[in-house]
């Protein structure tokens, strides 16, 4: 490739090179990379900022597991506050820390992730708490319009899932609430279209107003939650695309009595049940028994034996377990708890180092990322 006299590249040279070649060149590069070579002519600008490159991008990072990084909520040294970060699957070491994209001082919480976007809001939700779409890798962001959710409820349990569509090529955010009076309501974001849509039938049957939210997933444009109600649990799901409802069984051997969370694993939505286990009557054992959805009905994965004060958190793009290992101490600043990763088919531990924090509601967060230039064409 030529260069000139002042040891820049000349752009005459670089338009030679075939598409189909500067593509796949390109396709491996890391974001921050691609950003800086859109400055590198009109035609590079515009390739790189181009839908179909965006998703050839995308596409070989998940393929290929690129450019990954770990989530954790951290507490930061300088100051008594709570940060996200980004570490590398790699080596561990943190890659970047996750400011507010409005450049505010506000704590909050990520409410789902998928491919390089995170969906963020106000650490307690409520009818009128902002949302927000953001890719740190590009430091682009969408803040979405609010919602028609009405705020003068004085009662209310409200839950965001967010995730992809595979079906339409489309990004949602569902935002659902139970109010007093068992008043059930719920509306879809789609960012190709840019507004709320509310889902105007709802079931009888999903007239109630539960005792407690214990989690939900999006998985291939499905939204899950399970819900407890009177001592027993309630497993609903909503098809963006069908907007149909369906309840599912959560297997018997599940108790309100342990802790149940929902996770997503091998783009299927999974159960976590952890409970304490004495086979000897002496030596407690805290278990979790992993339960995959399989169509209609849901099979055991696999059952993690963990050590005390350990609680599992999700799973990585490698389908590693993301555990939680050690016991919060009360009154410490700082990182009480660390991230282990676990192979549940090699069944081998790797201690990563990364600390975790909890919020004001004693909630941790981890989980995986990957870089990618969704936004970047929108």
């Amino acid at each position: 490739m030529r260069r000139n006299k002042s040891n820049k590249i000349s752009t005459s040279s670089v338009s030679y090179i075939p598409e189909e070649v500067l593509i796949n060149i390109l396709a491996r590069l890391p974001v921050k990379s691609l950003l800086r070579f859109r400055c590198v002519s009109k035609i590079w600008c515009g390739l790189i900022g181009s839908p179909s490159f965006v998703r050839t991008h995308l596409n070989r990072n998940v393929t290929k597991l690129s450019h990954t990084y770990l989530i954790a909520l951290q507490r930061l040294r300088e100051k008594p506050a709570l940060c996200y970060s980004l570490f590398s699957t790699e080596t561990f070491e943190e890659c970047l820390k996750l400011r507010h994209p409005l450049w505010t001082e506000e704590q909050f919480r990520i409410y789902g992730w998928s491919n390089g976007l995170l969906c963020i809001s106000d650490q307690v939700l409520r009818p009128s708490s902002p949302i927000c779409i953001w890719n740190p890798c590009i430091r682009k962001f969408r803040t979405l319009p609010q919602s028609r959710f009405k705020a003068h409820y004085s009662s209310y349990d409200i839950s965001l899932s967010f995730g992809f569509n595979p079906k339409v090529n489309d990004y949602r955010v569902v935002r659902m609430g139970w109010f007093v009076r068992s008043i059930f309501k719920l509306q879809v974001y789609s960012v190709n279209t840019g507004s709320w849509k509310m889902i105007e039938v709802i079931p009888p049957w999903l007239m109630f107003n539960p005792d407690w939210c214990q989690g939900c997933a999006f998985v291939n444009g499905v939204a899950y939650w399970l819900f407890t109600k009177s001592m027993k649990f309630r497993f609903v799901s909503f098809d963006t695309d069908s907007e149909e409802f369906e309840e599912l069984i959560v297997p018997d051997t599940i108790s309100t009595i342990g802790l149940t969370r929902v996770r997503v694993y091998n783009d299927s939505v999974c159960l976590f049940y952890s409970y304490v286990e004495s086979p000897d009557r002496q030596n407690l054992q805290e278990q979790t028994d992993i339960w995959i959805l399989q169509g209609q009905s849901f099979t055991k994965l696999h059952t993690a034996v963990l050590l005390p004060g350990s609680l599992p958190l999700g799973f990585n793009i490698q389908n590693e377990l993301i555990i939680r290992n050690g016991k919060r101490t009360e009154g410490v600043e700082g990182d009480t708890w660390k991230m282990v990763l676990y192979d549940l088919k090699m069944k081998l531990i790797t201690e990563t180092g990364i600390g975790l924090a909890y919020d004001s509601h004693s909630q941790t967060s981890a989980g995986t990322c990957i870089e990618s230039l969704v936004l970047l064409d929108r």
